[in-house]
């Protein structure tokens, strides 16, 4: 009966300290995964132009984990991206959807939307050479600025507003 009565107490006891314990590795989780959050707001206002909004946080842990990665025609991975590839992982990361392979298949899915409407997550489209047709596509962030899988740079964030971009024809796109 004592040795019963001692095991009873020595379990409640583990049981407490591990509950304690483990409450408090929680609360540093959730203050390291706060402070991730702060810096990923300061770095991404920067680049945006103003503060990022923190609902679209998901969207921007995204693109931490896809920036720099080279340009390559067809590819759909980390080790190399076209346009389209990079939207294609976007939307099933970030948005748990499958969307169409190609530039030309984004673009006749989407809903056309005035540029001054986009929203975090829409798409831009570019006609990028003379021959009238749509040949790349971005996700747009917010102030002007999207997100894309650059031939020369890779995926980075630029502004529509820069002197390339700002000369091409260029429409915006909702996905359903």
């Amino acid at each position: 009966m004592a040795q019963s009565l001692f095991l009873n107490r020595y379990f409640w006891s583990l049981l407490t300290l591990l509950f304690l314990s483990s409450c408090g590795a929680s609360k540093k989780i959730k203050q390291q995964e706060r402070a991730n959050n702060q810096v990923l707001v300061e770095k991404y206002t920067k680049y945006l132009g103003e503060e990022p909004s923190t609902e679209h946080l998901v969207v921007y842990k995204f693109i931490d984990a896809w920036w720099g990665v080279p340009h390559r025609l067809g590819g759909n991975s980390q080790k190399g991206v076209d346009c389209s590839g990079f939207v294609v992982q976007f939307y099933s990361q970030v948005y748990g959807k499958e969307v169409a392979r190609t530039t030309q298949g984004l673009y006749a899915d989407a809903k056309p939307v005035p540029l001054g409407k986009l929203k975090t997550g829409d798409l831009v489209f570019f006609e990028l050479s003379s021959v009238g047709k749509i040949t790349h596509v971005g996700i747009y962030l917010q102030n002007g600025r999207f997100v894309h899988a650059s031939t020369s740079k890779g995926v980075r964030i630029d502004d529509m507003e820069d002197v390339y971009y700002r000369q091409k024809k260029k429409y915006g796109g909702r996905l359903p």
